[in-house]
């Protein structure tokens, strides 16, 4: 594996910017997509004019609280009264360089400028992960209308690697592909590339011993440390995660440290409190919300991801300045607070997946007197099979695991295959609202 995985970065002038420079260039940036928004998209336009607000109204950070927020469901309503761009572009659709379909479906302009900016975006990531020009890249995100294949595709060429485009299926041929290529950087999900080494384990290739594969860089899925621990015992890689969404592209992206994700510097990034809508303090937990201030076909001002997170200022020792997400919760509305703290269905089931004898669970929060009460009640996958001797013991092993995930209290009750129904509510609330 090559010594140089771990060292320097794609671009120093930009990753080790100080607080005061970002903050000098957010804020330029910040007044100059307002004004562009407000005066080339209708959508915009009457958004901040409905706010009270003119082009003379934003000139400093402080002032993006005046901006209203903006969720998806506001522009996949926009795009359907006004197809296709829900009058939120700002250029002749025969100038654009590409347009892609979001999930949504969200129709999405983009022009050479901000195109620019975003492969910097991408190159940047794909360096902190690790990868280096030279090296041969399997690319497994779809190419199909949605941007991430191609996008992902464009940033490992300008990086300078070799890439093999093989989207998603035929799993075993995939694997057949990697080892006659010599390929060296897997990118996609996790879960995809642990579903190709058990398919090319039964047929006859050691995905250890018979492929070159030295990274994988990994997104679209949580990686949590046993399935990191498992793809990186499995295939002998350095495992490591960025974090994106179609509507954004690449938001934040891990380094060779694996604390947390530094977040894109081309990016205005708050986290807000879920209920007050206001920015919360590094630590607290929070909803991403972005204001992409390069994406001048189709701006995207103060948008709300959907998904929770935790942010850290604190310095890291790779040398990269900007903040990061120490790890994503999950989507903000399958949150639920217990004790000031929020309990996402993804934290648990990272430790349940820790258990192979462990199966379905529900989550129950309760407040039968004054203070919540979180059970976990889970079954053990062998059928027929009653409840090992030793339950006490798991169960105060599993206490002690979920309380380290979700730093909180959990009672677990521990109940034999098919006590469970499946339901897509995996954590019920039975608080009554005073």
């Amino acid at each position: 594996m090559p010594a140089d995985r771990n060292k320097g970065m794609w671009n120093p002038k930009e990753e080790t910017m100080t607080k005061e420079e970002k903050r000098t260039r957010d804020q330029k940036e910040l007044v100059k997509i307002f004004r562009h928004a407000y005066n080339n998209s209708p959508f915009y336009h009457e958004r901040f004019k409905k706010a009270g607000l003119t082009p003379e109204d934003v000139k400093t950070l402080e002032d993006l609280k005046k901006i209203p927020l903006l969720q998806k469901p506001e522009l996949q309503e926009a795009q359907t009264k006004n197809p296709p761009f829900g009058n939120n572009l700002t250029v002749p659709l025969n100038k654009l360089s590409e347009i892609f379909i979001s999930p949504g479906p969200i129709f999405e302009g983009v022009v050479t400028e901000e195109a620019e900016t975003m492969l910097n975006a991408r190159c940047k990531a794909f360096y902190s992960c690790g990868a280096r020009p030279g090296d041969i890249v399997m690319n497994t995100f779809m190419y199909h209308m949605v941007p991430a294949g191609l996008n992902i595709h464009l940033g490992f060429r300008r990086l300078g690697c070799t890439v093999v485009p093989t989207g998603v299926g035929q799993t075993v041929y995939q694997a057949i592909i990697m080892r006659d290529l010599g390929v060296t950087v897997f990118t996609g999900t996790p879960s995809f590339l642990a579903m190709i080494g058990e398919e090319a384990k039964k047929g006859g290739i050691d995905p250890r011993e018979d492929l070159k594969l030295e990274l994988g860089i990994f997104s679209a899925e949580p990686l949590p440390d046993s399935l990191r621990k498992s793809l990186t015992n499995n295939f002998g890689i350095l495992a490591r995660q960025l974090f994106g969404t179609a509507d954004l592209g690449t938001i934040t992206r891990e380094c060779p440290e694996e604390r947390g994700m530094h977040l894109e510097e081309s990016m205005i990034m708050e986290i807000i409190d879920l209920n007050t809508l206001e920015q919360v303090a590094p630590g607290e937990e929070g909803e991403i919300t972005c204001t992409m201030p390069h994406k001048l076909a189709s701006p995207i001002i103060r948008f709300r991801t959907g998904d929770a997170t935790i942010l850290s200022e604190e310095k890291c020792s790779c040398g990269r300045t900007s903040p990061k997400l120490m790890k994503i919760l999950g989507r903000v509305d399958q949150l639920v607070k217990v004790k000031g703290m929020f309990v996402h269905p993804v934290n648990i089931k990272n430790v349940i997946r820790k258990h192979p004898e462990l199966g379905n669970y529900e989550a129950i929060v309760d407040r039968p007197q004054l203070s919540d009460i979180l059970t976990i009640r889970i079954e053990f996958e062998d059928a027929g099979k009653s409840l090992p001797k030793n339950a006490e013991a798991a169960k105060l092993e599993l206490e002690n695991e979920f309380k380290e995930a979700i730093r909180i209290k959990a009672v677990v009750e521990l109940l034999e295959k098919g006590s469970i129904t499946e339901t897509k509510e995996k954590i019920i609330d039975l608080r009554k609202m005073e």
